[in-house]
């Protein structure tokens, strides 16, 4: 089991090198986070985008183009189209968007003409690394799927146990997160939480507990408190929430209130793709990559 990034990070430098196909890489944390993955033998670096700008990043940040691969797009979509389009040739990349929304590059992604799509459903992993916390927490869906039902949960929960495996996770506690751990008629993801542990509490690869407050599922003491006595209580490893706004709220709070470092990745693709927020450091942006590399072992 990995505790910290840096384990990752060692752990992908021991795999195969990929090619990092970047979708408008015209920013400096971006093009700082791919020289990084490029020197330390994580990724071939293919950049589609702006071409005089990113030669102009190369330059004043004194990074050499050697060994890059440039393509020119002129505008961020016609290098969204560019970049999905080479993923799609070479199944042993990854895709990663740059400075583009992330709803342009996804939106190509998705459609059926590139047949990218390999899982049921394409789902969003976020992994965090907590002062407070002993072991990297996972965490979906705060990206990708707006307001998953409870079939789209159980297909998120499928894509986030195939990743977590790859970093010798073995049967992970996995929390569904609502406001109360009582079921209430009135929230619907307290009824839906315990239809998906009902549905698969039998299963023998994970533990799954829900409905819980996240308070319950990352401290001991919360859970003492309020009487829950669950294998996930104060230890998951797995957060799934209900929506959107939550789980979006949750990432963007502990990253910025928590001192938190985030890391993220789309699952469920032929290829693995890197979805930072643009706010994300270089090094969020590099452990992304670093996780990517290593969810091409399930691929």
């Amino acid at each position: 089991m990995y505790r910290d990034f840096t384990q990752v990070l060692d752990y992908a430098k021991k795999l195969e090198t990929k090619d990092l196909i970047v979708a408008s890489p015209e920013d400096k944390e971006v093009i700082i986070a791919v020289n990084d993955a490029y020197q330390t033998g994580l990724i071939n670096p293919v950049l589609v985008g702006n071409k005089k700008i990113i030669l102009d990043l190369l330059m004043d940040l004194g990074i050499s183009k050697k060994g890059y691969e440039i393509y020119n797009a002129v505008d961020h979509k016609d290098a969204a189209l560019m970049s999905v389009k080479l993923a799609s040739k070479q199944e042993t990349s990854i895709l990663m968007k740059g400075s583009l929304q992330s709803r342009i590059l996804l939106e190509e992604l998705c459609k059926e003409e590139h047949q990218m799509r390999k899982a049921n459903i394409l789902s969003h992993i976020g992994v965090l690394q907590l002062p407070s916390y002993t072991k990297l927490l996972f965490f979906s869906d705060s990206v990708m799927n707006v307001l998953p039902t409870e079939e789209d949960k159980i297909e998120i929960i499928n894509n986030t146990l195939d990743f977590v495996t790859t970093l010798g996770i073995r049967k992970p506690k996995i929390g569904l997160v609502s406001a109360v751990e009582i079921v209430n008629e009135e929230i619907v993801s307290t009824v839906e939480a315990a239809s998906i542990v009902n549905k698969l509490k039998d299963n023998e690869d994970f533990y799954i507990g829900g409905p819980f407050a996240v308070d319950i599922l990352v401290s001991d003491f919360s859970a003492q408190t309020k009487g829950i006595n669950h294998v996930c209580a104060g230890d998951a490893d797995i957060l799934i929430f209900p929506n959107i706004e939550s789980g979006n709220t949750f990432y963007k709070t502990t990253t910025f209130l928590g001192n938190a470092t985030a890391a993220g990745l789309i699952l469920g693709g032929k290829v693995p793709v890197v979805v930072n927020s643009r706010a994300d450091s270089h090094k969020s942006k590099l452990y992304s990559i670093a996780l990517a590399v290593v969810s091409t072992e399930i691929l």
